[in-house]
């Protein structure tokens, strides 16, 4: 998960998607840091507990990992049954691209806010500030470090066999300066303090996890010749602008599919906790788990036997 690559797909599929604390989860032995620190291993699951047992497999230093997240205080399964207490709960349906946000999306967040603020928490409409060409630079930077393992390999891939964007990240990543490097990790040194600002007001975000509802394969059109890097990830976030924040700043969330569409669609909503709170994001999650539950949930229309 480097912009959302766990929790958007778990929006579209009516799944689990968690994106863990920066330094949650090791990354080596051979590499320091994926993508800046951006990016980490994850997994889709069913059902809160399954993400939390597979937190718990795979959370925690490697020996030599350049930073690591303040240890859990116990397993993660074992928080899904401890109450969270009242909570400050921010929720926002607004993002940070100004891109629209469809009406069914928008209320699948608002409905979860009004779920939480029934259970006991104090629920109010907030946002963290994001300067959104910052998160463009920040994730090109991100993008450059992916494109690095393929620059630096013994055996570089035909770009004959690549699509149209991965050859022009590619391209960036070879024409890139140092002090263009050095700028996109400003940027992101400026974003994550912002975003941790934030988290010393609230205990909990609320927000859409994409801007829209799941699109048929190929609209964002990966191989489109006519893309540079910058228009594909406009294209992108537009989709998908509520994600990638938390990878740049390094909190933990989680993707939980809480509703679906008037024609039975996946809507997947995002919750983001402080940083290394993943025991209290399960703690939450697993509520609204008991509160809706989804994992007998299938689409209305019966799917077609072939052959």
């Amino acid at each position: 998960d480097g912009a959302g690559s766990a929790r958007v797909p778990a929006s579209c599929c009516g799944l689990v998607g968690l994106k863990p604390s920066r330094g949650r989860t090791p990354c080596g032995p051979d590499v320091g840091e994926l993508g800046f620190g951006m990016a980490c291993e994850s997994a889709l699951t069913r059902t809160v507990r399954d993400a939390a047992r597979y937190l718990d497999a795979i959370q925690g230093p490697a020996v030599g990992d350049k930073y690591t997240a303040p240890p859990p205080l116990r397993p993660y399964e074992d928080e899904l049954a401890t109450d969270p207490h009242r909570l400050r709960v921010a929720v926002t349906t607004c993002s940070w691209s100004g891109a629209p946000v469809d009406p069914e999306v928008a209320e699948a967040a608002v409905r979860t806010g009004r779920l939480l603020e029934e259970m006991g928490h104090a629920v109010t409409e907030a946002s963290p500030e994001a300067d959104w060409d910052a998160v463009l630079r920040t994730t090109m930077t991100e993008m450059v470090s992916i494109a690095a393992l393929l620059l630096l390999a013994p055996s570089r891939p035909d770009p004959a066999r690549m699509e149209a964007v991965s050859r022009r990240i590619l391209r960036m990543a070879e024409e890139m300066s140092a002090l263009d490097l050095i700028a996109g990790l400003d940027a992101q040194n400026r974003i994550t303090r912002a975003v941790g600002a934030f988290f010393t007001g609230y205990d909990l975000l609320v927000t859409p996890t994409i801007a829209r509802l799941p699109a048929p394969h190929g609209t964002l059109r990966y191989d489109d010749p006519a893309h540079t890097v910058e228009s594909w990830l406009r294209a992108e976030f537009d989709y998908g602008p509520f994600t990638s924040l938390f990878n740049i700043s390094g909190q933990p969330a989680v993707s939980l599919p809480l509703a679906q569409s008037r024609d039975g669609l996946p809507i997947g909503v995002q919750l983001v906790a402080p940083y290394g709170r993943e025991d209290l994001l399960f703690r939450v999650a697993a509520r609204l788990e008991e509160a809706v539950p989804w994992r007998d949930r299938v689409p209305p229309t019966g799917l077609r036997r072939v052959g």
